[in-house]
């Protein structure tokens, strides 16, 4: 007799070993594309912080002042400090200025 191919014990131990292998790849992507987007979401809140500071310490930008309190987004953009593409979907969001001892802290929130 003439045996070719696979028995079926054979054939479900390879689709459990890929079954198990397949959850964890997917897993470990998830976790992946996770911290990324945590770590792109830091980066940008720091460029947004940045350009807060820069815009309150330029006479030329802000040159009455008036803006030592808060920042919008919006301002921001149309000062040319930040990009419309990836800010311009939370123009509104302001950024709190605080001076204290000498020292100015643009944070965002």
């Amino acid at each position: 007799m003439n045996k070719k191919g696979f028995t079926l014990v054979e054939l479900l131990a390879t689709i459990a070993i890929l079954v198990l292998m397949s959850v964890i790849i997917g897993v470990n992507i998830t976790s992946i594309l996770r911290s990324t987007e945590k770590n792109e979401d830091n980066f940008n809140k720091k460029q947004i912080e940045k350009a807060a500071c820069v815009y309150v310490d330029s006479d030329e930008l802000c040159p009455n002042k008036d803006c030592d309190n808060s920042v919008t987004i919006d301002v921001l953009i149309k000062s040319g400090l930040l990009d419309e593409e990836t800010y311009g979907d939370i123009r509104t969001k302001k950024i709190n200025v605080t001076r204290t001892d000498g020292l100015k802290k643009c944070t965002y929130e």
